[in-house]
């Protein structure tokens, strides 16, 4: 089966980065050989700067959602680097290996000319003008009991926004208290190792009574600010982004997230977690600490100390287990941020020994050995405004709230690693017969000698033209021991196989033809 597919297939690309252009990438033709299980990928490849490129396939049996790359062997033809610009390369994917019915496959073909994107582009793009327009949506009280109005446009808007970026896009539905409530998620996948999976998050349900810009507003305008320019580019990593809802009524939430969202394939690297990033003070004594806090940190208050107390910094929050990611983060500022006055602190175990320290939505992924980060402001320890209908736009400051973004941005872009990419996509099942194949084998067929020792001879009789077919051989527990496609000639004809490696036993061979077959069981002693 040929099919003509240039304009079937949905391409994604950016045109360009500062002075590099990505190359672009069309599927035009598909061939599907139901008997040898091989899919011929005719394709063109262009890059306007007439570099070599990298090109590599993927494919999903979930619909669409988790994509895996196909390796060598199973892949060949023109794929891998070294590429360039044509309109008439091809691969062949043997895809016998695929846990479903290849018409039930997408796939998606990337390609790449390996140019390095300077991350701090990226965190150039940060805006003070679009974290305020985003507040000035999110702002006002948004609580189930009190305002449920308000909270549910606020979640509409969450993810309206994401599905505007291309983001997998859902609403994880939890029941709290009688009350249906919903994280949204949204998940931007990597080009290449998609399980490995980066989260930044933010709370957006507020206390009743306080228009809660700070808490957690900010957070939340920040994670869409981190998206409107994350989502511009690929990652070879997966990164979600991810709106709590019910973290005032006890990181409820988040618990439930990790309870049943958190997805089979994800393996989660780190969790970058909003909470309160845009009060800030320059004045001396306008920064507080949590009883205890010198004692178990003293480095920390030495440096809030030796500033007079001014809070004019964020809070880093991590504890042992995300040690790496709290490196990764300090690094990260320090070399595109230099402006952002930074305190970290890693908190031994799960946190309990400093409980002020676990009051977000980190605290439910370090329960489950997850690392994760709590960026804060302080919370009530610098913002009187907590919790009170104080906490107003009014406020807040933008261009700290900026400078916590680009940190993130930076940290996130390092960990999952932006790659100069783009790729096509096609549902198999638009191009691929569906119709029903189940007709009798026009062949039949007998194994002698049988039981034997290994050595088998087919004896075929083919009634009709000649045909390919795929011959399979099963062991008792339906493990597949054996595969070769097969030239069948028309009338009587044998083909001998050595089986002698297997170990004694019962066996099934099949001989496929398309959805025809018919099956024979020899043993061999």
């Amino acid at each position: 089966m040929r099919l003509l597919l240039s304009f079937l297939c949905i391409s994604f690309s950016i045109i360009a980065f500062g002075q590099n252009s990505i190359p672009s990438i069309n599927i035009l033709i598909i061939s599907n050989d139901e008997v040898a299980q091989e899919l011929t990928i005719t394709y063109e490849l262009n890059d306007a700067d007439d570099e070599a490129c990298e090109v590599w396939l993927k494919y999903s049996s979930d619909g669409g959602t988790y994509f895996e790359i196909a390796e060598a062997p199973q892949v060949s033809g023109d794929v891998g680097a070294g590429l360039t610009n044509s309109n008439d390369l091809s691969l062949v994917w043997d895809y016998s290996n695929l846990t479903s019915e290849i018409v039930n496959a997408h796939i998606q073909l990337y390609a790449s000319d390996n140019k390095v994107i300077e991350i701090a582009d990226l965190v150039s793009q940060v805006d003070e003008a679009s974290l305020l327009s985003f507040m000035e949506t999110i702002v006002g009280e948004r609580n189930a009991i009190s305002s449920p109005e308000h909270l549910a446009d606020v979640r509409s808007f969450i993810n309206e926004t994401f599905t505007n970026a291309d983001l997998q896009t859902e609403n994880h539905e939890f029941v709290f208290s009688s009350t249906t409530m919903y994280n949204v998620l949204g998940r931007k996948q990597g080009a290449k190792e998609e399980a490995t999976t980066y989260i930044i998050d933010g709370h957006f349900d507020g206390v009743q009574g306080s228009p809660a810009a700070d808490d957690n507003g900010s957070a939340v305008a920040g994670m869409l600010e981190a998206l409107r320019i994350l989502s511009q580019y690929s990652f070879e990593h997966s990164i979600r982004f991810i709106g709590f809802d019910a973290e005032e009524l006890g990181l409820i939430g988040s618990n439930r997230y990790i309870q049943n969202g958190i997805k089979p394939f994800e393996n989660i690297e780190g969790v970058l977690n909003f909470e309160m990033i845009g009060y800030y003070s320059d004045e001396p004594n306008t920064q507080t600490l949590p009883f205890g806090f010198d004692m178990l940190f003293p480095a920390a208050a030495q440096q809030v100390a030796d500033d007079e107390f001014r809070g004019n910094f964020i809070t880093v929050v991590g504890n042992a287990p995300s040690n790496s990611l709290l490196e990764s983060f300090t690094s990260a500022s320090a070399s595109y941020v230099p402006e952002l006055n930074l305190v970290a602190v890693a908190v031994p175990g799960d946190g309990s020994i400093a409980p002020d320290l676990r009051r977000s939505d980190h605290a439910s992924f370090w329960d489950n050995n997850i690392k994760a980060l709590m960026l804060t402001d302080g919370a009530n320890f610098r913002n009187l405004n907590y919790h009170t209908p104080g906490d107003s736009i009014g406020t807040l400051n933008f261009e700290f709230m900026k400078n916590v973004v680009k940190a993130t941005i930076a940290t996130a872009a390092e960990l999952a690693v932006p790659i100069s990419a783009s790729y096509a996509e096609q549902d198999l099942s638009e191009v691929l017969s569906i119709e029903n194949h189940n007709h009798e084998l026009p062949a039949s067929f007998s194994v002698f000698p049988n039981p034997s020792d290994g050595r088998i001879s087919l004896d075929i009789f083919n009634e009709s033209q000649s045909f390919k077919a795929r011959v399979e051989v099963y062991n008792i527990t339906g493990e597949q021991v054996f595969r070769k496609v097969l030239n069948i000639p028309s009338g009587k004809s044998t083909s001998s196989f050595d089986f002698q490696d297997l170990p004694a036993g019962s066996y099934i061979i099949n001989l496929n033809a398309g959805e025809a077959s018919k099956s024979r069981s020899f043993i061999i002693q």
